[in-house]
């Protein structure tokens, strides 16, 4: 299937009919199917999408509070959270933070040590967490193998919802701040089993922070490299390490207003040739909220990054070839919309 089709496909959700789809006129600019799909793929989902996909994850969280033995705490985290997202139907993660403890990042010591056994709590809780919504949502597919997540859709679910077990974390930022961007989670993976540290609401701070200072330059970045991954299927980087690429390329290459979208996919394009020549740029750069490389065992690979320079490299080829009538360069294009 083409491309544009599959966007097209997955920005619509026919069951909400309150969508107003301002973010569809994309559909209707004079241009070539290769630019439809550049500024397409930018656009933001449509705000009762979203809306819906966080409806579906309270009635998750209202199900869990009733039937938990422990009192946890519910957060959101994912793509979703940061207006990253591609689909109109998009799965959306729900932190579920025990209240028994926190962890705290050393030098911290806690005043008054917990006596239980944080580890066995988390399993326990996702074993109940489990159960729970088995009970809950009969009809549902309920996917427990996940190492991380119990990932449930279907039946009167509209969307996929991963369920995941977890614990505060108190940084040592967000103790001397008070802040609760710099407040961290540890999350549970039952195949070790271990708790992985992780700050994603510092993560969607940086993201919205650079987002501002480009003019939405940023999240248009993110949208269309994570939207080639999921429509070409041939790029082995996780939508994570897009997003890292894309919030490492500099404020000015990302800095451009609207009807100048076919820059950005240039600049995303030249920022990956550099990666690839420059193996000192690619080894040094951090995901936004620095807590790993971008690039780094068992994450980003040069592979990936090749796999999505040639879909880039193939979707400008596409516009130059489709409007060479109007313009020779990327730079040299405007569209209306």
């Amino acid at each position: 299937m083409p491309r544009l089709d599959r966007l097209n496909q997955r920005r619509l959700d026919v069951d909400i009919v309150e969508a107003k789809l301002l973010n569809e006129t994309y559909r209707n600019i004079s241009q070539s199917d290769s630019v439809k799909y550049v500024i397409g793929a930018m656009q933001p989902i449509d705000p009762e999408y979203t809306k819906n996909t966080y409806a579906q994850g309270e009635r998750i969280r209202n199900q869990l509070e009733n039937r938990l033995t422990e009192k946890c705490e519910y957060k959101y985290q994912g793509s979703v959270t940061n207006d990253t997202h591609i689909k109109a139907k998009s799965d959306i993660d729900l932190l579920v933070l025990i209240d028994k403890f926190f962890s705290l990042e050393k030098p911290q010591e806690p005043v008054s040590p917990y006596k239980g056994d944080p580890l066995q709590d988390l399993l326990d809780l996702r074993k109940e967490s489990e159960y729970s919504l088995e009970l809950a949502f009969p009809q549902a597919t309920i996917d427990k193998n996940g190492s991380k997540s119990i990932s449930i859709e279907g039946g009167s679910l509209t969307r996929k919802v991963d369920v995941v077990p977890s614990n505060w974390y108190n940084t040592n930022k967000y103790v001397e701040t008070n802040n609760d961007i710099y407040r961290g989670v540890k999350i549970l993976d039952k195949s070790v089993p271990c708790r992985l540290a992780n700050t994603p609401f510092l993560h969607n701070a940086w993201i919205e922070h650079k987002d501002n200072k480009t003019n939405g330059g940023l999240r248009k970045a993110c949208r269309l490299m994570k939207s080639l991954k999921y429509d070409t299927e041939n790029i082995d980087l996780s939508s994570y390490d897009i997003v890292s690429i894309a919030f490492n390329i500099s404020e000015e290459k990302l800095s451009h207003p609207r009807g100048s979208e076919l820059l950005l996919l240039g600049s995303c394009l030249d920022y990956c040739h550099e990666l690839q020549s420059n193996k000192f740029l690619r080894e040094s750069i951090d995901v936004p909220d620095e807590h790993r490389k971008v690039f780094t065992e068992g994450h980003a690979t040069l592979a990936g990054l090749n796999q999505l320079t040639a879909e880039l490299e193939q979707l400008a080829n596409d516009v130059l070839r489709e409007n060479h009538r109007s313009f020779q360069r990327l730079e040299e294009a405007r569209v209306e919309y």
